[in-house]
């Protein structure tokens, strides 16, 4: 059992935690080995920033979070090429709109980056039917 804050939103209801999907190396998430996602805010926060956190320590990792940590993970964080809708975006709108969906992405390919374009579920519901 674990105590669990959220530093984006101050929350203490978590909907899961699930191992961070890879090695990394250096930078600020190379010890970062797990996340856990917010119930409000629907944000994945390492968890050395929201689990078993000091109260005394909290305004601290706080501005951890948002000085350090939050910024780099707008960056890699994946959103919609069409609403610009962050994942957890998405995901808060289907909680609120009691939509159950765990795909809430598909993916186009766009031939000048040479890369796919993310679409989400809210702008185009057709194409998870």
């Amino acid at each position: 059992m674990f105590s669990f804050k959220c530093p984006n939103c101050d929350s203490y209801k978590y909907l899961n935690k699930h191992s961070f999907g890879k090695k990394i190396s250096s930078g600020l998430y190379k010890n970062v080995h797990t996340e856990i996602q917010c119930a409000n805010c629907f944000i994945d926060i390492p968890s050395n920033l929201c689990e078993n956190i000091n109260s005394k320590d909290f305004n601290l990792v706080k501005k951890s979070w948002f000085d350090e940590y939050k910024p780099l993970h707008l960056n890699h964080a994946a959103k919609c090429s069409k609403c610009s809708r962050f994942y957890w975006e998405i995901e808060k709108f289907f909680s609120e709109n009691k939509i159950k969906s765990k795909d809430i992405f598909y993916q186009t390919y766009n031939p000048q980056k040479g890369v796919g374009n993310l679409v989400c579920k809210i702008c185009d519901p057709t194409a998870f039917k």
